[in-house]
């Protein structure tokens, strides 16, 4: 996906920065990973840690325009990936980081690469059968994330204006950025509408009193499966939009996955089976989970803008369209 926000290097740039991690290595192979729609990815493959292939993930250029809480958004990734290290899911591990811009202007890390298939590329491969396996191993991995305890709501980021007491306060903030960002791009979004239901549901909110981490991110192109029996969860990555939050955010960030968590018996299963309690989700659960799915909407409505014209036209049509229902059932 061509997206404003990517920064492309060139052979020679990328063999400098294995240099620099990597000295004793030597690369044999480096390919473009073209599925992701904000940062670009290359697999290099060569002698030693590179032979299996590890993965360069690179992040939007110095003085590239972004949203409010996407400023520093790869070092958000790398500090969940050390906090998920020791949990129940399979992550690839960080093997160097470098935000020194020395080599680019980009903050840039590597990674080990995810065997497998992404999910959402094999979906009509995927039997009855495999696809309870693959929901039950799901639940588990989304447990494990939620099982981090955070000292802050709000996004993994050293500026304190993103930390907040309040769960409450902390998303209020984070729809009120993402809105202001939209009126500096002219959008045409009924924003005191949307400032309005989540004014009103703040009560709602403050009953989360533990902060947890949330992936936010958690939909079929970032789930890898086993390409022999597409059966098993191999990887899960791209934590870089995860905050400290409500674990029910989730549950409305898992698109092409399941539309009704509650319809899911076998991710509730593996979900109940890390957290220790039953899988419960209450009437709150979902008034919240409705004002997550606002704000979801919201910012895939307002970052379209990085996006070809003819793309970003049909994603704000088909997004508003969610949000007045939204705000329907939320009014």
């Amino acid at each position: 996906m061509k997206s404003k926000t990517k920064w492309s290097v060139t052979p020679d740039v990328v063999n400098a920065m294995v240099n620099r991690h990597f000295p004793d290595e030597d690369i044999t192979s480096v390919s473009e990973l073209t599925e992701g729609m904000f940062n670009s990815a290359y697999v290099i493959r060569g002698t030693g840690i590179l032979n299996d292939g590890i993965v360069l993930k690179i992040g939007p250029a110095s003085g590239t325009e972004l949203l409010t809480y996407e400023q520093g958004i790869l070092r958000t990734e790398v500090e969940v990936y050390k906090l998920l290290e020791d949990k129940p899911i399979k992550t690839p591990k960080i093997l160097a980081s470098d935000d020194s811009h020395e080599d680019i202007p980009c903050d840039y890390f590597f990674m080990e690469y995810a065997e497998g298939v992404i999910w959402k590329n094999c979906a009509d491969r995927i039997t009855p059968e495999n696809r309870r396996q693959l929901m039950y191993e799901l639940g588990k991995s989304n447990a494990a994330v939620h099982s981090v305890k955070g000292g802050w709501f709000g996004y993994i980021k050293e500026d304190q204006r993103f930390r907040f007491d309040t769960w409450g306060a902390a998303f209020s903030s984070m729809m009120s950025d993402i809105l202001e960002d939209g009126k500096r791009r002219k959008d045409e979004l009924p924003f005191d509408e949307i400032r309005d239901a989540v004014k009103k549901y703040e009560d709602c909110l403050n009953e989360i009193r533990t902060p947890r981490l949330v992936d936010f991110d958690m939909w079929a192109g970032n789930v890898f499966v086993d390409e022999a029996t597409f059966s098993h969860i191999t990887g899960i990555i791209d934590f870089e939009r995860s905050f400290f939050g409500d674990p029910a955010a989730d549950l409305v960030s898992a698109m092409m996955l399941f539309d009704d968590v509650e319809q899911e018996p076998d991710f509730q299963k593996g979900y109940s089976e890390i957290s220790g309690s039953p899988f419960v989700i209450t009437d709150h659960d979902r008034i919240r989970m409705m004002l997550y799915r606002l704000y979801m909407s919201v910012i895939l409505f307002v970052e379209s803008y990085r996006y070809d014209e003819q793309y970003a036209a049909m994603v704000k049509r088909h997004v508003i369209k969610g949000i007045r229902q939204l705000l329907g059932q939320l009014g």
